[in-house]
């Protein structure tokens, strides 16, 4: 296995499902990983068994002097699991708390950035099957405008961006095999989720291939 204990990582939303299946993978794979949480406690109970691997970085990430301490020259890359719910529109915290990331990345001249987001958002919009489009249009729909925002943030950046789009996700009960793409929907069967794992495996590999650079990729999963 191919290390990269020279390769520092800093992960927003490593909490959540998501960031949490990313960030135990980084580890594994030998990055250096800092995760910037809001309660060190509970996030120290989530990892008990890797804490002394971790660098913990307590702060709110819609306080912009909170994510411009924790964003430093010395970084390799930054990644968004941030995930924020809303029942409601109107609302901007997903957004907003990713222009702070992206305005303290440019202070700090760190370029790399991929960012989850989700299928249904820009060029994936009405992508899925007819549950997926349901609940995209009905749940999820203010939570998608919160993204979209995101998204464009992200584009209007000069940062080397990437942006993960999966679909439902899952816990390890998924299938087993997965599909990603850029643009239309392929021409072939897919499942419409996907598990956490698979997106952690995504995100790792893209820190390694400069061709995900400015790329929306989105992810499935799809029979064996």
């Amino acid at each position: 296995m191919t290390t990269q204990t020279d390769k520092e990582l800093l992960v927003f939303g490593a909490t959540g499902g998501t960031g949490e299946a990313i960030t135990r993978m980084a580890l594994k794979k030998g990055y250096g990983v800092t995760v910037f949480v809001r309660d060190i406690k509970h996030t120290k109970h989530l990892f008990n068994d890797l804490c002394s691997q971790l660098t913990f970085m307590e702060g709110d990430a819609l306080n912009p002097e909170d994510v411009n301490r924790s964003i430093g020259s010395n970084l390799h890359s930054v990644i968004s699991a941030l995930g924020i719910y809303h029942k409601l529109p109107g609302h901007d915290k997903l957004s907003q708390a990713t222009k702070n990331i992206l305005t303290a990345m440019n202070q700090a001249s760190t370029n790399r950035f991929i960012c989850i987001s989700s299928i249904g958002v820009g060029d994936s919009y009405n992508q899925g099957d007819t549950a997926t489009r349901l609940i995209q249009k009905s749940a999820l729909r203010f939570t998608l405008s919160d993204k979209e925002k995101q998204e464009k943030a992200i584009r209007n950046s000069d940062l080397d961006w990437t942006l993960i789009r999966p679909s439902r996700l899952m816990n390890g009960n998924g299938p087993s095999a997965c599909q990603t793409w850029s643009g239309p929907t392929p021409n072939k069967k897919l499942l419409w989720s996907v598990n956490r794992s698979q997106v952690a495996t995504l995100v790792l590999d893209c820190l390694e291939d400069d061709t995900s650079i400015r790329q929306a990729i989105n992810i499935t999963g799809c029979p064996e």
